[in-house]
């Protein structure tokens, strides 16, 4: 009997539920009487909805002052945006309109030209289109997930002449950069040197004015020593030149927008090295992802080609800091769980 006055006890706690659950109801109809109802009445008033059109016919005023504007703004993205990357329109000084197919042009010159085994050496921002246009192997593209591998290529770039081309002839047959002007090589060069110097840097990162003051082109035109004995400058600029032993100049696009170079004494060895199957290095058989290897030749031209990435104290120590923080965050959170499942548990059994 005692028992089923325990009973009666519960019964007691669910009157007091209801209770509080009455005063909630209450205290939403007071809200809703009492500030819902007078802000809908407020809103509903002539004042507000004259308020409202006259807002609207103000917005509607000052949009049409600007249409004209849009319209016009639109239209110049739109005919900006319907020419194709690999050719544009241009003026002559003489006036004339011509459209500029010097980048397609030089790629269907490698697609008629050159063997369909070739290999061509450029940045990567020109991988898809070798490969997509002429229908040639490149070096690097938009989707070489290998920053060593772009570093190395920016490396053996702006390294100088005979340097580059020891490496080069085990990589590739042919070298194409982008010339004349405008987003050209040259313009691109600062970044291909601070891409070449990020590996292994101490800080991380590299002094974007050092590297000009190093490794560029003053307002003169007039090249730093190191920018003129780079094998980018040699290959780009019109006023440098590259040696008939190492490089030669097959093709230069009509307007001078494109050059490619043949490369001299090419080492068939590493190239069949390359070619062979056997010396793919992936994750799995058929695996999309590929990290790659270079010819063993390239072994021992460790002041360009770089091992694999080692990564930087400072870097290391953010990494190890992000992971703790991490960490505590997880166990903060497994406590509170923890926490709150124990109450629930002393909860029920004082209920019991």
């Amino acid at each position: 009997k005692g028992g089923k006055g325990g009973k009666g006890g519960k019964g007691g706690k669910g009157g007091k539920g209801s209770s509080s659950v009455s005063e909630t109801a209450a205290l939403v109809d007071a809200i809703d009487v009492n500030v819902v109802k007078p802000l809908r009445r407020l809103w509903n008033g002539k004042p507000a909805r004259f308020a409202r059109v006259a807002a609207a016919l103000a917005l509607l005023a000052s949009g049409s002052t600007r249409v004209a504007s849009f319209w016009s703004y639109s239209h110049d993205i739109a005919r900006g945006m319907s020419q194709p990357s690999v050719m544009f329109k241009g003026q002559l000084n003489d006036g004339r309109t011509i459209i500029v197919k010097d980048y397609v042009e030089a790629y269907h010159w490698l697609r008629d030209n050159t063997p369909e085994d070739a290999r061509v050496m450029a940045w990567w921002d020109y991988g898809y289109q070798i490969a997509g246009i002429a229908n040639r192997t490149s070096i690097a593209d938009g989707n070489t997930w290998n920053h060593e591998h772009i570093a190395n290529l920016a490396r053996t770039m702006t390294a100088t002449e005979e340097k580059a081309h020891r490496v080069i002839r085990h990589l590739a047959d042919y070298v194409l950069v982008w010339s004349g002007g405008g987003a050209d090589d040259m313009a691109k060069s600062p970044h291909l040197f601070r891409i070449g110097k990020s590996i292994g840097h101490d800080t991380g990162t590299v002094d974007m004015h050092e590297i000009q003051s190093k490794f560029g082109v003053d307002q003169y035109g007039r090249p730093t020593p190191l920018m003129a004995q780079s094998l980018l400058y040699k290959l780009v600029s019109f006023q440098g030149s590259v040696s008939a032993e190492r490089f030669e100049e097959v093709y230069t696009s009509r307007y001078r927008k494109v050059r490619i170079y043949k490369v001299v004494n090419v080492s068939e060895k590493s190239k069949r090295w390359a070619a062979d199957p056997a010396n793919r290095l992936c994750d799995a058989p058929g695996s999309w992802y590929c990290p790659g290897q270079y010819p063993p030749a390239l072994a021992k031209f460790t002041g360009i080609i770089k091992p694999a990435y080692t990564m930087p104290a400072f870097h290391r120590k953010q990494q190890e800091e992000r992971e703790k923080q991490e960490q505590l965050e997880a166990q903060r959170m497994a406590d509170q769980a923890a926490a709150a499942a124990a109450a629930a548990n002393a909860e029920t059994e004082a209920e019991l």
